[in-house]
């Protein structure tokens, strides 16, 4: 802690008589120092949902005057999402640090800029600031989703092999990994389907791979998950409806029986 006595001694001599003095001068201090941090802003990384009243110590700042007037007091400015929590330190400073009130979502802003005032004991008041820049680190909270829970297409039949059938597309509201989507058949595909259609695991495009006939089937409906790559990955659903159109590719087919009857000749007319 700092001395607050600052003494200075001096040994005054006086002539005539001669005599010796002992002389002490005490300085008062008086508030001629603000507040100072280290550096104009301190940057937290925070995991978004982080368990509440989790603590978080930031660096106070320092005054280098004397006494009460060295004395900090912290205020952070106005926010739901964190409150300041000060104490004593082994060496009687003051420690200051951050506890989390509310938690945070990257989704609903992904960083965050608090001031934080430091006020000395002295009069009149002085006060230093630092900024507290606060990066909301993501989470996977969020699955993939289709702008359609249904997607309904008509498809020729005879559509040539490799065809596009249909473009997915899903979103994800995460970062990073977290956000970086792989596109399958749900395992309910019948197996049938799977030899008439593929689908690209990287870019969601659903292909024609087999021959789609009217006749063998005038519909197929398959199933589609979209699914993220975070460490717990979560998935979205959607359904892909394709009618196959019917083409004219098969020759009329003309049945006829033939059946004998005699007819007598000179049969009037009529007769059956």
């Amino acid at each position: 802690a700092k001395n607050a006595d600052c003494i200075v001694h001096l040994e005054v001599i006086v002539e005539k008589p001669l005599r010796f003095f002992h002389v002490e001068v005490e300085i008062k201090d008086i508030n001629d120092n603000a507040p100072v941090f280290a550096a104009r802003e301190q940057i937290l990384s925070i995991a978004e949902f982080v368990t509440l009243v989790t603590r978080f110590p930031l660096e106070g700042a320092s005054d280098t005057d004397i006494g009460s007037n060295a004395l900090l007091t912290y205020k952070l400015s106005p926010n739901k999402h964190f409150v300041l929590d000060s104490g004593n330190d082994e060496d009687d400073s003051k420690s200051v640090v951050l506890v989390m009130k509310v938690p945070l979502d990257r989704e609903e802003s992904p960083g965050h800029h608090l001031v934080l005032t430091a006020t000395d004991g002295g009069e009149p008041k002085l006060t230093g600031t630092v900024q507290l820049v606060i990066n909301v680190l993501d989470m996977n909270d969020n699955p993939p989703v289709f702008n359609q829970s249904v997607y309904r297409v008509k498809l020729l039949e005879n559509t040539v092999s490799g065809s596009l059938v249909i473009n997915l597309n899903a979103t994800d509201l995460d970062e990073g990994v977290n956000r970086e989507i792989s596109y399958f058949f749900s395992n309910s595909l019948t197996l049938d389907v799977t030899k008439l259609f593929s689908i690209n695991s990287d870019t969601g495009e659903i292909r024609v791979i087999g021959k789609v006939d009217y006749e063998e089937s005038n519909f197929h409906e398959l199933p589609i998950l979209a699914k993220d790559k975070g460490s717990f990955p979560l998935s979205g659903h959607c359904k892909v409806l394709i009618e196959v159109l019917d083409m004219n590719d098969n020759i009329p087919e003309l049945s006829v029986n033939s059946l004998s009857v005699p007819l007598p000749e000179d049969s009037p007319p009529g007769t059956v």
